[in-house]
């Protein structure tokens, strides 16, 4: 996303990108109208959505929403076909000629070819990274976590008040930003959750302007503040903020929801917190934190038996290609996938999320529900928690020593 000067020109340039977004929104809600499954994904609520990514594989392992001129399949084979093939090159907006929605991230726009370098540096030992690995990540984590668990009462909101005030101090300090940066970096991330989402699915006006204009203060806050800057490490960093911050925050609240759900799930947890790791996978399994990858053909391809033109979209449905029947038991949860954004923080949002989840487990093992959860609109994406009410009864009495000033 980009932010424009206040001008008459720009005025009605975003006039006119606010009629277009509507315009999208409304084609997405007809389309469902008329029973098109992938539509029905786009705008339903959870349970509707699951109905509907049931009804896309019922019609083949490769479905063409003809409304919305998509590509959609839930095939385990075929999802990882796409996800590794050179013809399937370039996020869905950026199809050669293609129309990409009326508001969209201007930093989650990475081709392989341009992601694979960047990895590199948000790698753990890189040269961006505090973390030599993921166990240095995991007790930095913990350390943080305990410090955001601290400053709360019994009852509060899991997702926002504890997830995503987390990933905030956490990616500050792996990217190594100054002390003084990390204020202004953990208030900037909240404004960008909605950037996943808006790939697929067109933003509230008020929401992608706020989202624009944090990417670009968040651009100019890591050229100031990163140790090493150039054009790559900060196009790095802000593709791995923003592509670990709210998945991060999505898949522990998920977790937490399926072992609240479970009965008796967050007893075992709490009696055994190092199965923290098996509970995160199970969430990548069961609820993933992102539910739609959108993939744009580089190249003319045939792809399950159907030839594809150049610019042709495509839609991966992460949730029910992990219930694939066809798919081996034994198969690794699919998502987060590694070829194109994630490559540059899948390894981070495990992390982060595992180390959380187990303190949270070690601090709270009273953990329950104090509400139901609302998930928020315009999500089709992430799914991601509006409000998660819970309470715990044993809240951690102080700061951790080692963050104390």
């Amino acid at each position: 996303m980009t932010s424009e000067p206040l001008t008459e020109d720009a005025g009605r340039g975003t006039a006119r990108r606010d009629r277009r977004y509507r315009l999208v929104r409304a084609a997405q809600w007809f389309a469902g109208i008329e029973a098109d499954p992938y539509a029905l994904v786009l705008r339903a609520g959870a349970a509707e959505a699951d109905a509907a990514e049931e009804a896309v594989r019922a019609l083949g392992p490769l479905h063409h929403s003809t409304l919305l001129d998509t590509w959609v399949t839930a095939d385990r084979a075929v999802a990882q076909e796409i996800t590794t093939h050179p013809a399937f090159d370039a996020p869905a907006a950026d199809a050669p000629g293609g129309d990409p929605p009326p508001f969209r991230s201007a930093v989650l726009t990475l081709d392989r070819a341009s992601a694979a370098p960047l990895a590199a540096l948000t790698a753990f030992g890189g040269p961006l990274l505090w973390a030599d690995d993921a166990d240095c990540v995991e007790k930095r984590t913990a350390t943080w976590s305990r410090t955001v668990l601290a400053a709360l009462g019994d009852r509060f909101d899991l997702a926002e008040d504890f997830a995503r005030r987390l990933t905030g101090p956490v990616l500050a300090e792996q990217l190594g930003l100054p002390e003084a940066a990390h204020e202004r970096f953990s208030r900037l991330l909240p404004h960008c959750r909605y950037v996943l989402d808006g790939l697929l699915c067109p933003q509230p006006h008020a929401t992608a302007r706020a989202a624009e204009a944090a990417e670009t203060a968040l651009a100019g806050l890591l050229t100031e503040a990163l140790h090493t800057s150039t054009a790559d490490t900060v196009r790095a960093s802000q593709v791995m903020a923003l592509s670990a911050a709210e998945p991060t925050a999505v898949l522990l609240s998920n977790a937490v929801r399926l072992l609240l759900d479970e009965p008796g799930g967050w007893r075992r947890l709490a009696e055994d917190p190092a199965r923290a790791g098996e509970a995160v996978e199970h969430t990548l399994r069961t609820a993933p934190p992102v539910r739609l990858e959108s993939r744009a053909v580089r190249s003319a391809v045939t792809l399950a038996g159907t030839d594809l033109p150049e610019g042709a979209r495509v839609t991966l449905l992460v949730a029910a290609v992990n219930r694939d029947p066809q798919a081996a038991p034994d198969a690794p949860p699919f998502g987060l996938c590694a070829d194109l954004h994630f490559a540059l923080s899948a390894h981070l949002i495990r992390a982060v999320a595992r180390a959380a989840l187990r303190t949270l487990a070690e601090t709270l093992p009273g953990l329950r529900a104090d509400g139901d959860p609302v998930t928020r609109l315009r999500s089709p994406v992430l799914r991601a928690p509006a409000r998660q009410p819970v309470a715990g009864n044993t809240p951690f009495p102080n700061p951790p020593q080692e963050l104390r000033h």
